[in-house]
């Protein structure tokens, strides 16, 4: 019975570990370190994850080479292979005096490598060896510090000397804790009971609207839009009250903050809406006036071609912004990998709505597949409203929920067939 208990403290705080380690310390990293991406943190915590997971499969000896594992093995090293001859051929079709960044390309190469295993090894984890008592512990401890986290931003103090005007505490800017938080915003609603989640939309959406906050603000929208079901009407109604609070309590020229970012056009001289219309339009002018394969992975702003709003945005600013990470990773997948980047996309949005419906349709999931269903649903943000790169906490979830889906779903199978026995 001690051992038992031994177990499974180790089992929720180990699992608490993982959590701790994607959402937290790569915005800490960057922080106090004063990196200028997640790439750092995330590698550091899938190299910790790796270390401590490999380390538990060895003493447990409960890893099984199933024919799931092994696809997703062979997935991966498949991802990297066609990633690597991609360039090649790109290499190939590059104009005179563009040149791709060979250091740059090994550098995230191996980073890719390392997440990808990291993120594997975690879905095995989840599948074989955890309880959802224990999952459902690490989240909602999770949430909650995330929740305390938004608290204290409320305040506006800089305890962590970042020098911004929206200092978010844990995390550098509060699009990057949106962007954390949203999964666990759609989870909790999908979770709770229906007044208690509109309660927590309300909280959520209050401080999006105070702290100004577009990304975080479509986040509450979205799983406002889940939790609801089919009371879609009912649905819209509540935004619009809600809307008309905000209208009431901040004045109609508080949304102006809103409205701006709404416009996506190069004649807007919003920052942000020029980041995003940067990235698609750099993105669509390589693909039509240089090559229908894009320019290479982790080659966006390299050999990729700038448009006018890129020229805007300089002189602007007097210095180039964002022009790696494409504002966006959508723009930035279609700029790297162009027709190969649009087909995923398109695969992408085609499971979206599938896994956006059946959430609706309120059918029976345990909470574990809920939660991964959500990080599914969040990523939206990520690909098409504020994406910082490949490396961040919540694409790397979001490959933990791709991996996790595949191994499942041969285990669901498994069990089918020997109870058929």
């Amino acid at each position: 019975m001690v051992l038992k208990c031994k177990n499974s403290n180790l089992e929720a705080l180990l699992m608490f570990f993982v959590f701790s380690m994607v959402l937290f310390f790569p915005s800490l990293t960057m922080i106090l370190l004063g990196q200028s991406s997640f790439t750092p943190g995330i590698v550091a915590a899938s190299l910790c994850i790796i270390f401590i997971l490999g380390i538990y499969f060895y003493l447990n000896r409960t890893l099984e080479f199933e024919r799931s594992t092994i696809f997703v093995l062979l997935m991966i090293f498949f991802c990297c292979f066609s990633i690597t001859l991609h360039l090649f051929i790109v290499n190939q079709q590059l104009p005179m005096l563009v040149e791709i960044d060979t250091n740059r390309f090994i550098f995230s190469f191996a980073c890719l490598f390392i997440v990808a295993l990291s993120a594997f090894l975690a879905a095995l984890y989840l599948k074989y060896n955890s309880r959802n008592s224990h999952f459902y512990s690490a989240v909602k401890v999770s949430f909650i510090i995330l929740l305390i986290n938004g608290l204290i931003s409320l305040t506006k103090i800089d305890f962590l000397a970042t020098g911004l005007a929206k200092p978010t505490f844990l995390f550098l800017e509060p699009s990057h804790f949106a962007l954390v938080l949203t999964p666990f915003l759609i989870y909790f609603c999908l979770t709770l009971s229906r007044y208690q989640a509109l309660l927590l939309l309300l909280v959520v959406g209050g401080w999006a609207a105070y702290i100004q906050n577009l990304t975080l603000l479509i986040g509450v929208m979205l799983a406002f839009t889940i939790s609801t079901r089919h009371n879609l009407i009912f649905a819209i109604s509540l935004f619009i009250l809600f809307l008309a609070a905000l209208i009431a309590i901040f004045g109609i020229d508080s949304l102006s903050y809103f409205t701006d970012r709404l416009v996506l056009s190069g004649d807007n001289d919003n920052l942000s809406v020029l980041v995003l219309f940067q990235g698609w339009q750099n993105a669509i002018e390589t693909l039509t006036t240089q090559s229908y394969l894009g320019g290479g992975f982790q080659q966006f702003g390299v050999t990729t071609v700038s448009g006018s709003v890129s020229d805007k945005l300089y002189s602007l600013l007097g210095f180039n912004i964002n022009q790696f990470d494409g504002g966006a990773t959508a723009p930035k997948l279609v700029g790297e990998f162009g027709v190969f980047g649009i087909a995923f996309l398109c695969c992408y949005l085609v499971f979206y709505l599938r896994i956006f419906l059946r959430l609706r349709k309120k059918k029976s999931f345990d909470k574990m597949a809920i939660f991964f269903y959500a990080i599914f649903l969040a990523s939206f943000l990520e690909f098409f409203i504020r994406g910082v790169g490949y490396f961040s906490p919540l694409m790397y979830i979001f490959l933990i929920s791709i991996f996790y889906f595949t191994v499942q779903k041969s285990k669901i199978k498994l069990e089918k067939n020997e109870s058929n026995c």
